[in-house]
């Protein structure tokens, strides 16, 4: 898949902090992109540095192959972001926020009504803000962020503060633009079932450093299958023979270790053996449990995915 985004060993400090450190992602074209960490990782400096609001000590960035810098101000031609939480006009509607910003940078108020209505606000367009809630600010800042039809969406924690239904919606609607519209979407969250519900890739940081990048499936997936069937002891006694260490599980399952190239064999030594499969999947990690994984502080790991 073509790289619509790329860092390269991008670099940022604070005084004697170093915040981001030799950063480099290929964000796919298309993309429905998570970026993880915990709190204080660089996710929103990261951010910051790929929209030009803050520069980075060290590093480029390429947004569909020509540099940030190039862009200047014709980057946000292409590129809606939500960063941080948004800055609106307290005493004035929510129509007015956005045309406000229509008409300074003198495009069509047509967008207005547009992006109130796929966002879900347009009955409260007539509101003042500073009588908004929480989720419904929330939405606003992706209706900025959606002004004027941009190719990518750059989206910092766009779900904080949303009931569950105001996430399924969100959700919803952040899949709808990638799968249907062709948009690439980089979001960040700290809502991981979230993430693992719509993410094709993700990239995991912590401390300023990559610790992975690529396919959100290929790390979820572990060697361990889990297998049920009628002839329980007979089977255990044909894994083992092979070396393989079992696990008995609830339910009379039983899981076990192997590559995948030897699945097929097992599965098939099973059949020829008149034995009744009932189940034999993989088993798949949550994205909450390879987080906690690599994110251990005494976590050695770093594994950095290849895109196919």
């Amino acid at each position: 898949m073509e790289s619509i985004i790329t860092l390269s060993n991008v670099s940022k400090s604070y005084q004697l902090q170093q915040v981001v450190k030799n950063l480099s992602l290929t964000i796919p074209e298309g993309s429905l992109y998570g970026f993880l960490g915990p709190n204080g990782a660089g996710k929103t400096t990261t951010m910051r540095i790929l929209i030009g609001l803050i520069e980075a000590d060290n590093g480029e960035i390429f947004l569909k192959g020509k540099n940030i810098k190039e862009w200047n101000k014709s980057l946000f031609n292409h590129v809606g972001c939500f960063i941080d939480t948004p800055s609106y006009y307290p005493n004035l509607t929510a129509y007015e926020n956005l045309a406000y910003i229509q008409k300074i940078t003198n495009k069509p108020l047509s967008e207005v009504n547009r992006v109130l209505k796929i966002t879900g606000i347009f009955h409260v367009k007539d509101k003042k803000v500073k009588n908004f809630s929480m989720g419904m600010k929330q939405r606003l800042g992706l209706a900025f962020a959606m002004l004027n039809d941009p190719d990518i969406l750059i989206l910092d924690e766009p779900t904080n503060g949303l009931d569950p239904e105001g996430i399924h919606e969100i959700r919803n609607f952040l899949i709808n633009l990638c799968k249907n519209e062709g948009k690439t979407i980089f979001v960040s969250s700290h809502n991981l079932a979230e993430i693992e519900m719509m993410a094709d890739y993700i990239a995991l940081i912590n401390q300023g450093e990559l610790i992975y990048d690529g396919k959100l499936d290929d790390i979820l997936i572990s060697k361990e299958y889990i297998v049920k069937v009628k002839q329980t002891e007979e089977v255990i006694q044909m894994l083992t023979s092979r070396g393989l260490e079992i696990t008995r599980l609830r339910d009379g399952k039983i899981s076990f270790k192997t590559d995948q190239n030897k699945i097929a064999f097992i599965n098939k030594q099973m059949t020829e053996k008149n034995v009744d499969v009932y189940e034999l999947t993989p088993r798949k990690r949550t994205l909450e449990e390879m987080f906690l994984d690599l994110t251990k502080k005494d976590n050695p790991k770093k594994v950095v995915g290849l895109y196919e």
